[in-house]
């Protein structure tokens, strides 16, 4: 290794090419913006390990139009890759003023300001009054409702006595209703348990789980312990989601409606539990040691 700080200058020098913030490629890529910084200033030990930093070097090099893969291996220190120079952006043009102009345009900018103040005085005023005007509205319009619902409590208290003999068959008909309720009750918790989960070890870096009467939405939990875990969520091909789990630490996400294809990506799964509505999902095995696995989802729904 050695080249860090020549992968972070093409990283960046890319980047500003296409003028795209830091901002937009964390929302791009899915990766915390402090490690887009760590990785532009060739600060690779501010990553999670070496797993992260190619798995990060290939995103960003995707996004500002890089070979990833040229770049990773100039990481590894394959000294046969020849890292490509980048076009130069262009550099500003300088202009040339005179102090006079620079005065000019100082005195311009305060007056315009100057200008300006009435206009923000009047605004604010004008806000203030129609604040007001709109609080005392809101007022008597709700001494008006209160009003008319005393009339209304009156009339039906007047009218109490002339349907005290329905009482016994509105009772009647009542707990007739109250069981239907309670019988329904039951059977949607019945159905909101019915999710199943079988897991199979396909290798000790891959699991296969197919989930089975599903209710959306679906929700998966995690939950750090011993120490810190990325975590990934691959929805058609592509992240959804991305996270640096630290130990204590508990983080949900919602996969999107009728998703019935998912794989989570996890960098220390020894570090983290996952649950799935609320079941979990028991994807760790003493026989598969390696900390790196792909835990592929194949989801069925409950009919409705």
């Amino acid at each position: 290794m050695g080249n860090e700080t020549i992968i972070g200058a093409q990283l960046r020098e890319a980047r500003l090419n296409k003028k795209i913030s830091l901002d937009e490629l964390q929302q791009k890529t899915k990766i915390q913006k402090r490690y887009l910084e760590a990785l532009e200033t060739g600060d690779f030990d501010r990553l999670p390990g070496d797993y992260y930093v190619r798995t990060f070097i290939r995103q960003y090099a995707q996004a500002v139009g890089l070979d990833g893969n040229r770049l990773v291996a100039a990481f590894d220190g394959d000294e046969d890759q020849i890292l490509p120079e980048l076009p130069k952006r262009e550099a500003p043009e300088e202009i040339q003023t005179t102090r006079t102009a620079v005065h000019e345009e100082t005195f311009s900018r305060k007056r315009k300001q100057r200008d300006m103040v009435p206009i923000i005085v009047l605004g604010s005023i004008a806000l203030v009054i129609i604040l007001i005007v709109g609080y005392t509205t809101l007022q008597d319009y709700r001494s008006t409702s209160m009003i008319d619902q005393s009339k209304i409590v009156v009339e039906n208290s007047s009218s109490t006595k002339s349907k005290s003999s329905s009482t016994s068959s509105e009772a009647a008909s009542s707990t007739s209703t109250s069981s239907t309720s309670s019988q329904t009750s039951t059977s949607s918790t019945t159905s909101e348990n019915q999710l199943e989960m079988n897991v199979t070890q396909v290798s000790a870096v891959e699991t296969q789980v197919a989930v089975n009467q599903a209710k959306a939405p679906l929700e998966l939990q995690f939950s750090g312990v011993n120490g810190p875990c990325w975590i990934g969520v691959m929805v058609g091909g592509s992240y959804v989601y991305q996270y640096t789990m630290q130990a204590g630490q508990s983080q949900s996400y919602t996969l999107p409606e009728g998703t019935t294809q998912a794989t989570i990506v996890l960098g220390a799964s020894d570090n983290v539990n996952i649950q799935l509505n609320k079941k979990e999902l028991a994807f760790k095995n003493a026989a598969y040691t390696a900390t790196k696995k792909n835990i592929q989802l194949t989801i069925s729904y409950q009919s409705t």
